[in-house]
């Protein structure tokens, strides 16, 4: 079973916040191998010397004040522990994170989320609040028309504003940010549940649904601002380029 502590304590700002059947997950447990020396990704300051989970863990409340947030957490879990110990969120151990992808630290959340409608953020996102908001009440992905990921991320096929296969190699690049919802959050947390499926990456999860008969809208919101910290150089461009996306 997962380790799941909910941390209630007064928090460094003033948020609203209640159960709600809405929530978000940020699978944060792996250690990002290219990255590793500079310890989890989330704990990574901004130049405005916020930690990049802090930005987000804000912009998804500005957007979403009554949302459940979930923290998957596994490589150097105590220090992200620490850090937030003062926001009421809900952290879940993967204590096979050195062995299972993305899909398997999902997962662990969706088991613990009794919410019917689920949003997935990826934690080494920079974003804005237009990037995220306006996605509630259906199964939908944001997609990348403004050129702000790298060419080897993951990409989709759309047809008629519909997701149709996600691979690589492909022009149209998911943003790594969906909403699930109805028949495509069973079918999703099915998939995720499965021993056979534990180093799938999330694509691989949401190409299950599609192929199952779930349907998945896409999203590009025209003021939308987003970056993927993915390598050292990464960080070089936060600082030169000021990437706070406020």
């Amino acid at each position: 079973m997962p380790l799941a502590t909910r941390n209630v304590t007064s928090t460094k700002k003033q948020f609203k916040f209640s159960r709600s059947n809405f929530s978000v997950i940020i699978p944060a447990a792996g250690m990002g191998h290219r990255m590793k020396s500079y310890g989890p990704k989330a704990l990574i300051t901004l130049y405005n010397d916020t930690t990049l989970i802090e930005r987000q863990i804000d912009i998804i409340w500005s957007a979403y004040p009554n949302a459940e947030i979930f923290i998957v957490i596994g490589f150097e879990a105590e220090k992200i522990r620490k850090k937030l110990s003062h926001y009421p969120i809900r952290f879940i151990y993967n204590p096979l994170h050195e062995q299972t992808n993305v899909l398997y630290s999902i997962g662990l959340a969706l088991q613990a989320s009794l919410s019917e409608e689920v949003l997935i953020i990826y934690g080494d996102l920079i974003f804005n609040e237009p990037t995220i908001k306006n996605l509630k009440g259906a199964s939908s992905i944001v997609i990348d028309e403004h050129d702000f990921l790298k060419k080897t991320e993951v990409g989709l096929t759309v047809q008629d504003k519909k997701a149709i296969n996600f691979s690589f190699g492909l022009d149209t690049k998911w943003a790594q940010i969906v909403c699930l919802t109805g028949k495509e959050l069973g079918l999703f947390k099915k998939i995720s549940m499965r021993s056979d499926t534990s180093q799938w990456l999330g694509y691989e999860g949401l190409n299950y649904v599609l192929e199952n008969g779930g349907e998945i809208s896409v999203s590009s919101p025209r003021t939308m601002k987003l970056f993927e910290i993915d390598t050292a150089k990464d960080l070089e461009k936060i600082v030169k380029n000021k990437l706070t996306f406020g």
